[in-house]
């Protein structure tokens, strides 16, 4: 093989590399992390917000066959629900911070703000957060 078919052989494989590698070397766009944030953050609170629902209907179940008395039923019942009421007004946060994202501000600082105001304004209002052995 002459010399000429070497170099040209070794541009080419360097240019191959180079076409290969550009995704890896290519930083993440910071919407791509706002929005896989968002919806890890609006997965747990589904999830929680399901756990209260099933909690609420064991509650009316263990109330219908008699198994506890209306006073604890009712103080149960009126805890679920307003942790319920907490989650979903959460979620709603959690939605809305996911227009700001896909509308395209281009800000992410400003978003980042806004869902940790939303966060803190959440833990305020419920006191201390809602955690999986809590929901069961």
């Amino acid at each position: 093989m002459s010399i000429l078919g070497l170099i040209i052989s070794l541009a080419l494989f360097l240019i191959a590399i180079a076409v290969v590698a550009q995704p890896f070397l290519r930083p993440r766009k910071t919407s791509e992390k706002d929005d896989l944030q968002l919806q890890v953050q609006r997965d747990r609170v589904q999830v929680y917000y399901e756990r209260v629902l099933t909690n609420m209907r064991d509650l009316d179940e263990d109330y219908a066959t008699g198994k506890i008395d209306e006073a604890d039923y009712r103080n149960e019942r009126e805890v679920w629900a307003h942790r319920g009421i907490r989650l979903l007004r959460v979620r709603d946060g959690l939605e809305a911070r996911q227009s700001l994202v896909t509308a395209g501000d281009g800000n992410a600082d400003k978003i980042d703000e806004a869902i940790e105001a939303a966060i803190s304004a959440y833990r305020e209002g419920a006191g201390t957060a809602i955690h999986p052995r809590e929901a069961n």
